[in-house]
């Protein structure tokens, strides 16, 4: 029998919405708008009404805990490396790491080289295992060997520690990209995101899920390939044209700033090299290591495995979502280069100071103006938008399994909840995911995407401990010691 959301369940989004929406009202007149970019909301509302209509459709398929949190098992290897990639993608990918190569050259890509050697960690330790041994969350996987209830209860606050932070990243990119160039509010693109995360993984789960994160993964690489291509093309598709003109313009930026000739043409050669941001080689060795074994603990990419039908398709998944990643970051390294040489020299992107309009964190966004004008600079605003939306879906699932499955169904009832009960409950957990991440992305609106997601991946302790949380922190709950594993940084 198809499953209907009972009056609790409106309650609580009622709950969500109308005071959200009275604080984002509140908000308005403190809120400095620019220009609405009409191309933009066009491709937006039709992106929404597409995915809307999926979680529409997801919804009459979405009847047990199995199909809510797995989507039932039925995905492809194909289609959930495809929805892998999408999920990791994230609006900090797109435009944190373009906007990092913009500013330090070289050394941003330690953050595409970091990220992509996680994910053959994922794919000969992590997957087949995870596949064989789990049902829902990874916890599944760390209380096979060690007792349900501490190992659950700590696993399931460890989820949402990450997933809480993560949100917040994703709030602030919304909340900066529709305030500047959608010509809304910053508290009212909060209230969209949550609006529409509410939507997707309420009603549709991981079939709504899959298939947001599918389509976004799609926009975003034929979006990120054609900007890279037209970059390529202003230089005869000559890579190696583009990194001295490259190296031209920061020395001449160096020099219109006062720098001597022989400093200014230091600058402009330093961004061929490491030491911008990196400076020493220990702090690469464990920046390096923090992006390398943090990819392998991110709860909301570990969760997929649980989608497709065996061991076989979790491999496969892996292999398709690391080739589709590790294109998609050759291209972001392309764009910080082509930001650099049309995005730099352009008066139209800079304040009177010389920063970038908007932010550091809009160099992809401006180049998509100097490279197709108003139109596709719309299209790239609203694929940015959809990469914030979809990954923000992944996440809000991962965390509501994590309490309705691991603290509701495991620690609370231990164990002995049904699949109905787990199901009935999965609405409470949105409540906290809408507004803790609202909240704390609220007060960090005048933080940089790009800085707060660096501050989330510099240190490399919580995210190496992150990654052996769940295995180590069996035996730690098991003796008691809790003191020990929160020092670990888990």
């Amino acid at each position: 029998m198809r499953s209907h959301p009972s009056p609790r369940h409106w309650l609580f989004i009622l709950a969500i919405l109308l005071p959200t929406a009275a604080l984002a009202d509140a908000l308005t007149v403190t809120t400095e708008r620019s220009a609405t970019n009409w191309p933009a909301i066009l491709i937006f509302s039709a992106f929404v009404l597409m995915t809307l209509g999926i979680t529409r459709w997801a919804a009459t398929r979405t009847r047990t805990a199995s199909d809510f949190y797995t989507a039932g098992g039925g995905i492809t290897g194909f289609q959930n490396g495809l929805a892998m990639a999408g999920d990791y993608m994230s609006a900090a990918s797109f435009l944190g790491i373009s906007a990092q190569i913009f500013a330090d050259g070289y050394d941003g890509l330690i953050y595409s080289t970091g990220f992509l050697v996680g994910w053959p960690i994922i794919l000969f330790l992590l997957a087949e295992r995870i596949r064989n041994l789990g049902r829902y969350t990874f916890a599944d996987v760390a209380s096979f060997r060690f007792a349900q209830t501490p190992v659950r209860l700590f696993a399931a606050l460890s989820t949402l520690v990450v997933v809480i932070f993560y949100l917040i990243a994703q709030m602030v990119g919304a909340g900066q990209l529709i305030k500047l160039l959608f010509g809304l509010p910053y508290g009212y693109a909060i209230v969209i995101v949550g609006v529409l995360m509410t939507c997707y993984v309420l009603f549709g789960g991981m079939i709504a899920t899959t298939w947001v994160q599918i389509i976004k993964a799609v926009l975003l690489l034929g979006c990120a390939t054609f900007m890279a291509v037209a970059v390529l093309a202003n230089f005869g598709f000559s890579p190696d044209a583009l990194f001295a003109q490259a190296v031209q313009v920061k020395t001449d930026l160096a020099a219109a700033s006062g720098a001597a000739a022989g400093e200014a043409a230091e600058r402009g050669r330093s961004i061929m090299g490491p030491g911008n941001f990196i400076k020493d080689p220990v702090s690469a060795i464990s920046f390096g290591m923090a992006l390398m074994f943090g990819t392998a603990g991110l709860p909301h990419i570990l969760m997929r495995f649980f989608t497709v039908p065996n061991a076989r398709a979790a491999r496969k998944s892996v292999l398709w979502a690391t080739g589709w990643i590790g294109y998609f970051y050759i291209l972001t390294f392309i764009i910080g280069f082509g930001a650099i040489t049309m995005v730099a020299t352009n008066p139209s992107f800079l304040e009177a100071d010389g920063t970038l309009r908007g932010g550091g964190n809009m160099a992809a966004i401006h180049l998509a103006s100097a490279i197709g004008g108003n139109l596709f600079l719309g299209f790239v605003c609203a694929v940015a938008f959809a990469t914030i939306l979809a990954v923000v879906a992944g996440l809000t699932l991962a965390g509501a399994s994590a309490v309705s499955h691991d603290f509701y169904a495991s620690v609370i009832r231990k164990g002995e909840a049904t699949s109905a009960e787990s199901f009935a409950c999965r609405a409470e957990p949105f409540l906290p995911w809408h507004w803790s991440p609202s909240c704390s992305g609220y007060c960090l609106k005048n933080r940089m995407s790009r800085s707060w997601y660096r501050s989330l991946s510099r240190s490399p302790r919580p995210a190496i401990s992150r990654s052996c949380c769940y295995p180590y922190s069996g035996r730690a709950a098991r003796r008691g010691e809790w003191w020990w594993a929160e020092a670990s940084g888990c």
